[in-house]
């Protein structure tokens, strides 16, 4: 269970268009999952077939139902990949940011929606991968504050410390992790007000989250089952009744 060895506890509470793609699956409608070894990757986001973002009943996610109080959850490109919707509200993203992954140097070019507010991450922390489960999840977003961020609107990890900035890319704004946290690509139509998921950027790095929680990830999804893609639609859930305990820090 989370969090990784050597973390340290804070309280907790109870709480039940970009394009230029790095395309890596051209041609194909499905993962190949059996190739997932020889995925090319680079420095940009890789496409996937794209994701329409929903509410937990299935139906189109909004955005004006988005909350700007609380990261919504919800996985791509694959079941076991788990990503945070969030809506900055007045507080929207810049552009052209510069950052640096694994892979090398890449620019970010900010949230979709009227204002830009909108924006999503794989909620994976780049320190030592705590992820939100059903049980807890140490990784938020303090939309309101905390005493780790100091400020508004940062996304936090209370397992180890990490806070990372989402109108700036999420780049690290206190360590220990040296990496943001990865981006996911949404479209935003503006006629229906609906998003989609169609691309994310650093796959290596999610085939090592895979290695490591492997056995986690079996038991809650089947064998192999978290490996398998999210297909035309993935739901968006309420940290709060994603996770059975919030952490706050």
């Amino acid at each position: 269970m989370q969090p990784p060895s050597g973390a340290v506890f804070f309280p907790a509470v109870n709480r039940m268009d970009r394009r230029g793609f790095v395309k890596v699956c051209a041609g194909s409608a499905a993962l190949a999952l059996a190739n997932w070894d020889q995925m090319a990757v680079a420095a940009g986001f890789e496409a996937f077939p794209a994701a329409k973002l929903t509410n937990q009943f299935g139906v189109p996610l909004k955005g004006a139902e988005i909350p700007i109080d609380e990261a919504l959850v919800f996985s791509y490109p694959l079941a076991g990949v788990p990503c945070f919707l969030i809506n900055l509200g007045e507080r929207p993203s810049k552009s052209n940011i510069a950052l640096k992954n694994e892979d090398g140097d890449y620019r970010w070019q900010g949230g979709v929606g009227p204002k830009g507010q909108f924006v999503a991450f794989v909620a994976i922390c780049a320190h030592q991968m705590s992820y939100p489960q059903p049980a807890v999840s140490y990784l938020r977003y303090a939309a309101s504050g905390s005493e780790l961020a100091g400020g508004p609107g940062k996304i936090v990890c209370c397992a180890h410390g990490s806070v990372y900035d989402p109108t700036e890319g999420a780049r690290v704004v206190i360590g220990p992790a040296t990496m943001p946290l990865m981006p996911v690509s949404l479209a935003y139509d503006p006629d229906s007000d609906e998003l989609s998921a169609d691309g994310i950027m650093g796959m290596e790095y999610i085939k090592r989250f895979f290695k490591t929680y492997k056995a986690d990830l079996n038991a809650r999804f089947g064998p192999g089952g978290y490996r398998q893609e999210v297909g035309g639609k993935t739901a968006c859930i309420p940290l709060s009744q994603y996770s059975g305990v919030v952490p706050t820090c």
